[in-house]
């Protein structure tokens, strides 16, 4: 019966300990969470592709579409020279800068040597 007991109760412990974990969805975030967010570095966009038809985009360094997570950011679009993502629940855009977006092309002929 004394074993029964001491079972029921560290069996109420554990219970209580894997309770105090569960967090209410409905709580503001935490501080620490938005001191998180405010230290995020400014989000990079490197690239935007067009592969028949499907854009995708070159984004802090992953390859992402629409609905793609990266950190705390998650892409809504990729526009044709940018993206639209989310930032806690904000919404942003992002383009190429316009020098990015443009490409040398060879010369003709190769130099030569003189």
């Amino acid at each position: 019966m004394k074993r029964l007991a001491l079972m029921l109760g560290a069996l109420g412990l554990a219970w209580t300990t894997a309770a105090d974990e569960l967090r209410d969805p409905t709580r503001p975030p935490l501080r620490e969470n938005r001191i998180a967010l405010q230290n995020e570095p400014a989000p990079v966009l490197s690239a935007v592709l067009n592969f028949n038809g499907e854009r995708t985009a070159i984004f802090n360094g992953h390859l992402v579409r629409p609905g793609s997570v990266v950190g705390v950011y998650t892409i809504e679009s990729v526009l044709e020279d940018g993206v639209r993502y989310r930032r806690a629940n904000q919404p942003h855009e992002l383009h190429l800068a316009r020098n990015a977006s443009t490409f040398k092309k060879p010369t003709a002929e190769p130099a030569r040597a003189p």
